[in-house]
């Protein structure tokens, strides 16, 4: 028998994450979850590793592979002194084996997990939060206090996130746009309050896809009539109206997006998108057009009952006033 063999059949799991204070610690059945202390985050749900295997997955971005990649990247040491290493943890003598690198189809196990943790993390959904504090904000704009609080819009002076590849970055005065979706902050987006900044707005954390989502989705549920509209501000300004909207987060509708608003069961669909080219492309696509004398079925075509808010070349819902755009509303263009 070789060194990882041995300790492959002697693994204890809790024991290598308490030595490591992870924190979060919570049993799922054959799973633990954890907060991930290899980037040092704070969601409980981010790591997780099989206690039977010792095979780990991080879901925001340090990616995954067995216990000795784990303390691999944690001792920042290679292959063998890791074996070392967590030998000595366990009380295992291997002081008379041999330390064989591991087998094809043990590297095919941690392949196939890795992949599997891939797929499951498109269903999953994992909380985000940062751990700067976060102001209220009562004043923002035309829109009422109420309105802010019911979203949840906050302020944050400085706040240190997360590239894609890991690096850090910092943003300052920044609003805090929460995204929800089914009842968990999947993400926040940041604003800009100063027009030099850049980037406007950055959604948070870096790997998360606005596409798989629709602001204020959670509102929607049980509706008859659903407004679809490009912004964030765009939906706080129909809430002032006492409409449910939604946002797309720019002028597209995604499959993911399309296919969840369908899934709300909703009668009818009201497009409220920019009044701009990007605006009036989608809503092209949304409702069906003719090129060429082709009839281009639209992706909403046949599925609710269709109707357009019209917009003037740079108008969006936000930027009239409220009691024009109930006016607008009333008085939408029925297909």
């Amino acid at each position: 028998m070789d060194a990882v063999t041995l300790i492959n059949q002697n693994l204890n799991i809790d024991m290598l994450l308490e030595h490591y204070n992870f924190d979060g610690i919570k049993d799922d059945g054959e799973m633990i979850r954890a907060c991930c202390k290899l980037h040092g985050g704070n969601n409980p749900t981010a790591f997780v590793i099989n206690r039977e295997s010792g095979l780990w997955y991080c879901h925001t971005n340090c990616g995954g592979g067995d216990v000795y990649t784990l303390v691999q990247k944690m001792e920042k040491v290679d292959f063998s002194s890791a074996v070392r290493w967590l030998a000595n943890l366990f009380g295992i003598d291997i002081t008379n084996l041999r330390i064989n690198e591991r087998q094809e189809v043990y590297l095919k196990d941690i392949k196939n997990f890795i992949l599997m943790m891939r797929k499951h993390k498109q269903k999953e959904l994992v909380a985000f939060y940062i751990n700067e504090p976060i102001k209220e904000v009562i004043a923002y704009r035309k829109f009422k206090e109420e309105t802010l609080n019911n979203f949840g819009v906050g302020y944050v002076k400085n706040v240190k996130l997360k590239k894609k590849d890991g690096k850090e970055y910092c943003l300052t005065n920044r609003l805090v746009f929460p995204i929800i979706f089914k009842n968990i902050q999947v993400g926040i987006s940041f604003r800009r309050t100063k027009t030099k900044d850049i980037p406007k707005w950055s959604h948070q954390p870096a790997n998360v896809e606005t596409g798989d989502y629709l602001y204020n989705y959670d509102a929607t549920l049980g509706k008859d009539t659903i407004v679809i509209c490009e912004g964030i501000t765009d939906v706080l300004a129909f809430y002032e109206v006492g409409i449910v909207a939604v946002a797309t987060f720019g002028a597209h509708i995604t499959d993911a997006q399309y296919k969840m608003i369908l899934k709300t069961g909703c009668s009818n669909i009201v497009l409220a998108f920019d009044g701009d080219s990007a605006g009036r492309e989608i809503t092209k696509k949304a409702i069906g057009y003719v090129d060429n004398g082709k009839k281009i079925k639209g992706i909403f075509e046949h599925k609710a009952n269709l109707s357009i808010i019209s917009f003037n070349e740079g108008e969006d819902p936000e930027s009239i006033e409220r009691e024009e755009l109930m006016k607008r509303y009333e008085s939408r263009k029925k297909l």
